[in-house]
C-alpha cells in the first residue's frame, strides 16, 4: 500500500477462530450436500422423461450445491454421447440455480453457481451447432461473474468455452484474445493445467487455420515446458500433434521422429488405439511424400484395427487417406468403392448423418471424375468438426 510517497506494509489478518469454524461448517455443508445429491440426481433423471426435466426445478431435493454441481457433472458426460440430453440438463441447472430460496447461499455463492450452469449451457448448445444462442448463454455466464473480483477464475473457464465458440463462427481473432485472456488468469491463479489447455487451444486454432509452422512451435514450446512436469499422456499427444503438423508442412524427418515417439509412449501407456493414431499420421506422411503404395499398405491394417474395435469414425477417416491416396495414383474406381464402403459402415453404425451426406457426396464425385484432392480434405475435417459441432452443415464445393 502506498501512501504520501511511502510504501506501507499491508498487515494481513489472521483467521479468528470464529471464521475458521465458518469455513470448516461451510465445507462440511457442501461435502453433506454433494453425499446428498449423488444419487438424488440420477435417479431424478432417470425416472423423468427428458421432455418434462424442466419440471424438476422447484424439487427440494436439488436446491443445493451438491446437486448443482452434480448437474453440472452430468451435463459435462453427456456432452460426448448426447448433446441434446447435456442441453436438458443444463436447461435444468440454469432454472435450479436461477430458483434457490433467497439466504440460502451468499451473494457470490449464487453468482457463481448460475454462471456455472450457464457456461454449460453454452457448451452444449456449442455442441448443438446453436452458436449465437451460445454466445449468449456465455454473455450472461460472464455477466453474473462481473461484480465478484473473486470469481475471475471462473470467469476464464467461462472463456475457454467462448473461444471455441468463437472459432466456429470463423471469429479467428477474438478466439486468440480470448484464450490470450483466459491464460493470463489462469497463470496468475496458479492453475498451470489450464494454462496448458489454452496453450493446446491455440495450437488446435492455429492447426485449424492452416497455419501449421505457428501450431507446431506452440506444440513444441508446450513441450519444452511441461517435459517435466505434465502427464505422459499429454506429452505424447503433444509428439502426436507435432508429428501431424510436420506432415503438413512436408518436414518428414521431423514428422517421423514425433509419431514415432508418440507411438511408442502410447504402447507404453497402454493405449494401443492411441498409438494406431499416431501410425495413421504414419501413413498420411507415406502418402504425402509421394510413396504412394507404402502408404495404402501401410493404412489398411490400421483401418482394419479400427473396426475390429468398432471405431467405426476413425476408421471412416483412416479409408479417406487411402480413398486420398487411390486418387492421387489415378486409381479412382477403387477411390470410389472404399468411399462408398465407408458410407456404408457409418449407415451401419448409426453415425452423424450429415457425415454420411458428406461422404456420399465425396462418392458421387469421384464416380463422375470431379473430384479433387481438397475435397476428401475438407470432407475428412468436416467430419472431425462433426464431434464438437455436430449440427454443422457441410458446405459443398
Amino acid at each position: 500500500m502506498r501512501k504520501h510517497g511511502k510504501v506501507i506494509p499491508l498487515r494481513l489478518r489472521r483467521p479468528t477462530p470464529q471464521r475458521l469454524a465458518q469455513f470448516g461448517d461451510a465445507a462440511r455443508q457442501l461435502q453433506q450436500e454433494r453425499d446428498t445429491a449423488a444419487n438424488v440426481v440420477e435417479r431424478l433423471l432417470r425416472d423423468t422423461p427428458r421432455e418434462r426435466w424442466h419440471e424438476l426445478a422447484p424439487r427440494p431435493e436439488l436446491q443445493s450445491c451438491g446437486a448443482l454441481e452434480r448437474l453440472g457433472n452430468f451435463a459435462t458426460q453427456a456432452l460426448g454421447r448426447d448433446p441434446r440430453q447435456a442441453l436438458s440438463a443444463a436447461q435444468l441447472a440454469v432454472a435450479v440455480a436461477e430458483g434457490l430460496p433467497p439466504g440460502l447461499y451468499q451473494p457470490v455463492v449464487v453468482a457463481q453457481l448460475c454462471a456455472l450452469a450457464y457456461k454449460d449451457l453454452g457448451k452444449a448448445l456449442l455442441y448443438l451447432g446453436r452458436f449465437d444462442e451460445a454466445l449468449k448463454a456465455l454473455d450472461q455466464a460472464e455477466a453474473l461473474l462481473a461484480p465478484h473480483g473473486a470469481l475471475m477464475h471462473d470467469v476464464a473457464i467461462v472463456q475457454l468455452v467462448r473461444a471455441a465458440t468463437l472459432q466456429e463462427v470463423h471469429r479467428y481473432e477474438e478466439a486468440f484474445a480470448v484464450l490470450a485472456s483466459a491464460k493470463k488468469i489462469f497463470r496468475n491463479h496458479s492453475d498451470a493445467k489450464r494454462v496448458f489447455i489454452c496453450g493446446i487451444a491455440e495450437g488446435v486454432l492455429l492447426h485449424r487455420l492452416r497455419r501449421y509452422r505457428e501450431a507446431r512451435e506452440t506444440y513444441l514450446i508446450l513441450l519444452a515446458g511441461t517435459s517435466n512436469s505434465a502427464d505422459h499422456e499429454s506429452i505424447a499427444a503433444l509428439h502426436l500433434a507435432i508429428g501431424y503438423c510436420s506432415v503438413e508442412l512436408t518436414d518428414f524427418n521431423v514428422a517421423e521422429e514425433h509419431l514415432s515417439r508418440a507411438i511408442e509412449m502410447f504402447h507404453a501407456l497402454g493405449q494401443p488405439l492411441q498409438a494406431a493414431k499416431a501410425e495413421l499420421g504414419r501413413g498420411r506422411m507415406f502418402v504425402r511424400r509421394g510413396d504412394l503404395d507404402r502408404g495404402i499398405a501401410h493404412l489398411y491394417p490400421i483401418r482394419a484395427d479400427f473396426l475390429r474395435n468398432s471405431l467405426t469414425e476413425e476408421a471412416g477417416l483412416c479409408g479417406l487417406e487411402i480413398v486420398e491416396a487411390h486418387l492421387v495414383r489415378g486409381s479412382a474406381a477403387q477411390a470410389e468403392a472404399l468411399a462408398r464402403e465407408i458410407v456404408g459402415e457409418f449407415m451401419a453404425a448409426s453415425l452423424n448423418r450429415r457425415a454420411i451426406s458428406a461422404l456420399g457426396y465425396l462418392a458421387e464425385a469421384i464416380a463422375a471424375r470431379k473430384v479433387s484432392r481438397e475435397l476428401v480434405t475438407d470432407v475428412r475435417e468436416y467430419i472431425l468438426s462433426l464431434r464438437t459441432s455436430p449440427e454443422r452443415e457441410f458446405t459443398f464445393r
